[in-house]
Parts: structure tokens; sequence; C-alpha cells
């Protein structure tokens, strides 16, 4: 198999592991007005349409909307220690929901980079062989 072939194989893997994330937990998740856009996503994944610029916007601006889903459902505490109330640091503390988005937008970075990947090393492929037709 070619590099490209290869990594194209990643993405595909990689997609199929974000569909289940998003079928099971996130869309149910989300507010009705954004479930159309994420299940529209799931749709081009099971279609195998991700090696294309539009999927990789449409990712990226899934995956934005779900770091301020997961930006507003984050607060930050302090936890001092135990033997001096003056010392300790803060934590962040994150609902149920917050952490279930946090989870496949970590997934989703993975495949836009699995997927960005593809696309330039196919662009590269069309420059390389432009240069040797010359």
């Amino acid at each position: 198999m070619d590099v490209i072939s290869e990594l194209v194989a990643d993405a595909l893997r990689q997609a199929r592991l974000v569909r289940k994330c998003l079928d099971a937990k996130t869309i149910p998740l989300l507010d009705p007005r954004h479930r159309r856009f994420a299940s529209d996503i799931s749709r081009r994944i099971a279609n195998r349409e991700i090696v294309t610029e539009a999927f990789l916007g449409a990712l990226e601006s899934l995956i934005v909307l779900l770091d301020g889903e997961v930006d507003a459902g984050t607060s930050v505490a302090w936890r001092g220690h135990e033997h001096d109330p003056d010392c300790g640091n803060e934590i962040r503390v994150r609902t149920d929901r917050a952490t279930a988005f946090q989870a496949v937008q970590d997934e989703m970075v993975e495949l836009a980079t699995k997927v960005a990947a593809a696309l330039d090393a196919a662009e590269a492929r069309t420059i390389a062989n432009a240069l040797f037709e010359r």
C-alpha cells in the first residue's frame, strides 16, 4: 500500500470511531438546532465522503462548536491541601455533558489531522507529477 492509501486508511479507521461517538453520545446531547449538522457529518462518514476539503471544513466547524460547549460546562474550583488551607491549586470541573463532548472532540481533532494529512499527501503527489511531466 502506498503512503496516500495508508493515510486514507488511517482516516477511515478514525472516522469509524468518531461516527460511533457522534451517534451514541454526542448527537443526543446536542441542542436540537445543532443535531442536524452533526448528523450530516455522521452520514458523510458512513458514506465514506471524508477525504474532501468540504468535510474537513465541516468537521472543524463542529470541533469549534463542541469547544464552546465544553467551555460552557467547565468551571474552576479551588482545591486546598488537607493540612494547609492556604495552599492548593485550581482544578477544572466539568459537567457530564462537557466531559462527553470533550472526549469526542479529542477524537474529532485526531480525525481532522488525519484527513488533512491525506489531502496534503494527495496534493503533493499531484504537484510532483506535474513537475515530472514538464
